[in-house]
């Protein structure tokens, strides 16, 4: 089914979005012919609609943050399991404290085709996007599905256009049809684990909703 703007609008509002995110992604979404694709029809936009409105903070956030204090890094790198890169950061918690460079180097560094800490790819390919790729070997991933050399223009990723192209493509990429029904399956393969599930399963019912119609 084509969806206008006017309709890409309704279901962005019946969602719960700002204003504001309505007036600028609303045009987006129609314009991006790929939303009408999806392999299991709106079975599938629903659940990719609930994860990425999520993810992004309402389609607000398009860049992952590293600005934390010492005291959250301590928090969160406590509540992670021992011998996890989280953990590791503890000891550096005032060291990496609202430096966002230097926290991405030193949680990225060395990791999914990264180079060392202090190289600067863990700056360099911090999330980015509505399902945000992370590391030199995910935007290279991407890259090769959307024809572009993210590599070497990672910040395409936070422009919205392409930051939903590359959304679709990784979601159709990454996520088996058959996990479609069961949204914690889903939100481990968008999420690495089940953090957000419970926003998740409230905006799919959002989601489901809106994509049905007019209320």
């Amino acid at each position: 089914m084509t969806r206008s703007r006017d309709d890409w609008a309704r279901i962005l509002t019946m969602c719960g979005i700002k204003p504001t995110q309505v007036a600028m992604w609303s045009g987006v979404f129609a314009h991006t012919p790929r939303m009408d694709r999806f392999s299991q029809g709106d079975a599938d936009l629903a659940q990719f609609l609930a994860n990425v409105l999520v993810e992004s903070q309402g389609l607000q956030k398009l860049k992952e943050s590293g600005n934390y204090s010492a005291a959250r890094i301590r928090e969160l790198g406590n509540a992670s399991p021992p011998g996890s890169r989280w953990r590791s950061l503890v000891p550096r918690a005032e060291e990496l404290a609202f430096n966002e460079q230097k926290f991405f180097e030193a949680c990225y560094g060395g990791r999914g085709g990264n180079r060392p800490e202090g190289a600067g790819d863990g700056a360099r390919y911090p999330g980015r996007g509505l399902i945000m790729l992370t590391f030199a070997d995910g935007y290279r991933w991407q890259g090769l599905r959307s024809g572009q050399d993210l590599t070497v223009l990672p910040e395409l990723a936070e422009q919205p256009h392409f930051a939903l192209e590359f959304a679709f493509d990784w979601w159709e990429g990454k996520v088996p049809d058959a996990y479609l029904a069961d949204t914690v399956k889903v939100r481990r393969v968008v999420n690495g684990g089940t953090f957000g599930l419970r926003e998740v399963e409230e905006m799919l019912v959002k989601a489901r909703r809106a994509l049905q119609g007019p209320a």
